[in-house]
């Protein structure tokens, strides 16, 4: 019975190689979001590349829109984004359910060869034994994986962290952020206010020099006259 398998080689690998391809699909999108929800847990501290993508674009838009942030649109377009080695999860899924339709139509197609070479329905037999089995691993790993559920779960922890958590650490930091603003500046103003008032005194002083040297320059004539004068007096009366 398996011996049409054998004869049939190219068909029977291309119907094995789908349905693994569209389990490992399924199982590789379950895993990543699988990783994704037990990271946002612990988001604070995660190192997970796309959480932490997430929430310096939460940041961004939360400072340039100043707190107008559709927290819920804005996880689910992230969500749409997440990829896995650059093809989208969402791709991923549809892709896997593509692949097991296609190793369905394979098996169709190997069916009717077989037929129409003449072969038996018992000889047939192992195709629709592929077929079942495959199926049945495909929609029971979807249904262990879950994928949907597994995406409602990291859109709450994300929505949950980024509103009650992040948002307001944000705030907290911008309310900080200004204060230390104000303190400069003020320190600025008083340290710009003294070098106004030593500059001042500096004026003061050197405008005190010079009328001082103005007023030596206006005087040292006339004494120099009355001392002339003097000095004359004297030469008389001792003469």
């Amino acid at each position: 019975m398996l011996t049409i398998l054998a004869e049939h080689k190219i068909l029977t690998g291309l119907i094995l190689l789908s349905l693994l391809f569209s389990i490992i699909c399924q199982i590789i999108s379950g895993v990543i979001y699988h990783c994704m929800i037990f990271s946002s847990d612990h988001m604070a501290e995660t190192k997970n590349k796309q959480l932490t993508q997430c929430k310096e674009k939460y940041a961004g838009y939360y400072k340039l829109n100043g707190k107008m942030v559709n927290t819920g649109i804005f996880v689910d377009k992230f969500l749409q984004k997440v990829r896995f080695a650059g093809v989208k999860l969402s791709w991923l899924n549809h892709i896997s359910g593509q692949m097991m339709m296609l190793s369905i139509l394979i098996t169709g197609l190997s069916i009717c060869l077989s037929l129409a070479a003449g072969s038996t329905l018992f000889q047939i037999i192992p195709y629709y034994l592929i077929s079942i089995l495959g199926m049945y691993l495909y929609f029971s790993i979807s249904g262990m994986v879950d994928l949907q559920e597994k995406k409602n779960v990291l859109k709450i922890n994300l929505t949950d962290y980024l509103e009650n958590q992040f948002a307001p650490r944000l705030e907290t930091e911008k309310e900080n952020s200004m204060e230390e603003g104000i303190k400069k500046r003020e320190k600025y103003g008083k340290e710009l206010l003294k070098e106004l008032e030593a500059k001042d005194g500096m004026n003061e002083t050197e405008q005190r020099g010079a009328q001082s040297k103005d007023l030596d320059e206006i005087l040292q004539p006339a004494m120099s006259q009355h001392q002339e004068e003097l000095e004359s007096l004297l030469e008389e009366f001792f003469a």
